[in-house]
């Protein structure tokens, strides 16, 4: 009140000075004017400062990890270890938290008294487990496989569900057994193949094979799984019906075919390719021979040809000679064109 006390005193002598001047009329005047001015200020200033000393409540934040015990930083200030609850100014804040190299963030606006919560689940993400897939052949066939000391069927088998890694295989017959230990990688299917000792006794065949012949490479597909490919060695499978996919993405065929495995003999599938369209030209002209036989003279549309791949000659005879591959597909028209002034 000190202030007060200061325009009280200046009030006074203001009176005064009203008085020699004016007179008691005057100063009766005055005296009412000031000490009016003198009890409206202390009145504001008693309601100013009231609101003035009123502070805004605290928010309440609890923060919650999983798992405990990461670092809390409120506005890029440390401010503990989860879990943790504290009060906090309301407004708007930057909560983060951190642990073993994770780290998350999240932006808050508290209102005065509220309560929050807050959880993180920090804890690593499993990375999916890695497969590999295991083809286990025997000769003779029928064994039966074990994988790291697990059965798990009779040969010839597939096995696509081994964890990347070292697997200790074992084939058992009724003439003995073998054992190998194999790693397995997930991008790289693995073939075992044992050799076990025949038995004396008549035994009758559990499985058969498969031969595919055809002018292109096909993959073998059953239930979604390449088994074998044609062009190559015989495909040993189990006795009995198998419903295949025969496939080659490149010249777009696929053809599923239903086969019928008898033990101990080959089946036989032979692929008849589809025709595709063929498209040529040459500048400034040229003699073409498709596959070494002649086909005409540039331009030639729309000549049919198997599916699959063709030596294509240009022949001029200043020019020279030429000899392209071409990919001719059963989806798309196929074009070729050269320049024989190049």
């Amino acid at each position: 009140m000190a202030g007060g006390d200061d325009k009280f005193q200046r009030a006074l002598v203001v009176l005064g000075e009203w008085w020699a001047a004016f007179g008691s009329t005057s100063l009766l005047m005055a005296a009412i004017v000031a000490v009016s001015a003198i009890g409206t200020f202390a009145a504001v200033r008693a309601w100013f400062v009231p609101v003035r000393a009123t502070a805004l409540a605290p928010a309440t934040l609890s923060v919650d990890t999983q798992p405990p015990g990461a670092q809390l930083l409120i506005d890029n200030q440390p401010r503990g270890t989860t879990p943790l609850s504290l009060a906090i100014e309301p407004g708007a804040h930057l909560l983060a938290v951190r642990a073993a190299g994770s780290e998350r963030s999240v932006r808050l606006t508290l209102a005065p008294g509220a309560q929050v919560a807050q959880y993180f689940d920090l804890a690593p993400t499993a990375p999916p487990a890695s497969t590999g897939r295991l083809s286990v052949l025997t000769d003779p066939p029928g064994a039966r496989v074990a994988v790291d000391a697990r059965h798990r069927g009779v040969s010839p088998l597939v096995i696509d569900d081994l964890d990347v890694g070292d697997h200790t295989i074992t084939v058992t017959s009724d003439s003995g057994f073998a054992q190998r230990t194999v790693n397995i990688s997930g991008a790289v299917a693995k073939e075992v193949v044992f050799s076990l000792a025949r038995s004396t006794a008549p035994t009758a065949p559990v499985a058969g094979w498969l031969a595919v012949a055809s002018p292109f490479p096909v993959h073998v597909i059953e239930r979604d799984e390449v088994i074998g490919t044609s062009g190559t060695a015989k495909i040993m499978l189990a006795a009995g019906k198998h419903d295949v996919v025969l496939r080659n993405e490149t010249v777009g065929y696929e053809g599923p075919r239903t086969i019928e495995i008898v033990a101990g003999r080959v089946a036989s599938v032979e692929v008849v390719p589809p025709l595709g369209r063929l498209n040529v030209n040459a500048r400034p002209w040229a003699d073409v021979l498709i596959d070494g036989r002649p086909a005409g003279q540039t331009p030639l549309g729309n000549v049919e040809l198997a599916v699959g791949f063709h030596q294509i000659t240009f022949r001029h005879p200043q020019l020279g000679e030429r000899t392209e591959q071409v990919v001719v597909t059963a989806k798309d028209v196929c074009r070729i064109a050269v320049d024989l002034n190049k």
